[in-house]
């Protein structure tokens, strides 16, 4: 039997995690930028919608802890204090990628 993969890294807080490892520094695809500031807005917009609409759905599969949690975030990317920076920022030429990313940083 082969030796289990162990990855060594800093955790968020103490115990045991097991389940899928995600490399988050790891581009999985590329934006292609929209031809105006409305379209961009567009873009981010949907994409907020659709990541809404997923863990929305995960909801439905959490208990306790792990819904509230998904919950929390759902309020995190309907709050406009949180997304106005990266609206603000399309509207001065950024794509929506780096400008949501800018806006979580």
């Amino acid at each position: 039997m082969p030796e289990p993969l162990r990855l060594q890294g800093i955790s968020a807080s103490a115990g045991y995690a097991e389940g899928p490892l995600f490399d988050l520094d790891q581009t999985v695809g590329s934006y292609v930028g929209k031809e105006t500031a409305d379209d961009e807005k567009a873009a981010l917009e949907a994409a907020i919608g659709i990541a809404t609409g997923r863990l929305t759905a995960m909801i439905g599969m959490a208990e306790g802890d792990a819904a509230d949690i998904l919950e929390f975030q759902i309020a995190m990317l309907q709050d406009d204090a949180l997304s106005s920076p990266a609206f603000a920022a399309i509207r001065t030429g950024l794509p929506a990628d780096t400008a949501w990313r800018q806006a979580g940083a």
